[in-house]
């Protein structure tokens, strides 16, 4: 089984009820993650992003994810975004040049 977050979350997007769409495919291009959606009417941008936000804000709670969509184009594939499950960019560990923001100086 596939533990990659951003596969994680297309099959929960494929399953979740009420989803504004009919068909998902993700496509992978130069480590870019793309998300084609095939709306189930034509081309209800707003809804699918609504609800793209909510299970994507659903999929990341009580964690230190967070993610990043971005719309790209509508084409005969449907509606493209560009999707992204981000990390905080801070340092996990002590690298001894004495930086002020050390994580031996952390309060845990």
């Amino acid at each position: 089984m596939n533990n990659n977050p951003v596969d994680l979350f297309t099959k929960r997007l494929a399953t979740a009820p009420g989803r504004p769409f009919e068909r998902l495919d993700r496509r992978q291009f130069a480590g870019v993650t793309f998300l084609y959606f095939f709306p189930a009417e034509e081309s209800l941008r707003r809804p699918l992003e609504e609800f793209l936000n909510r299970e994507a804000a659903k999929f990341t709670e009580n964690t230190e994810l967070r993610h990043e969509l971005g719309y790209v184009r509508t084409s005969r594939h449907g509606l493209v975004y560009r999707f992204r499950l981000l990390v905080p960019d801070e340092k996990s560990f002590c690298c001894g040049n004495l930086c002020p923001d050390c994580i031996r100086l952390r309060n845990r």
